[in-house]
């Protein structure tokens, strides 16, 4: 019998990574509130188009 819908990890290229770690230092850096929520969208943005193409290649 063949399990249907069944989920594979994705790996995390260096790019996502890289993503990851430029969040933490924005967040991690002594600026105003503001200009972090200005910083972080267009990094969350790049996280998930990114993550999206690495899911869309290990498929």
């Amino acid at each position: 019998m063949e399990k249907k819908g069944k989920r594979t990890t994705t790996k995390f290229t260096w790019q996502i990574w890289a993503v990851i770690i430029l969040g933490v230092i924005i967040f991690a850096l002594p600026i105003p509130v503001d200009y972090k929520y200005l910083l972080a969208i267009p990094l969350y943005g790049l996280f998930i188009f990114l993550y999206y193409r690495a899911k869309k290649r290990s498929s």
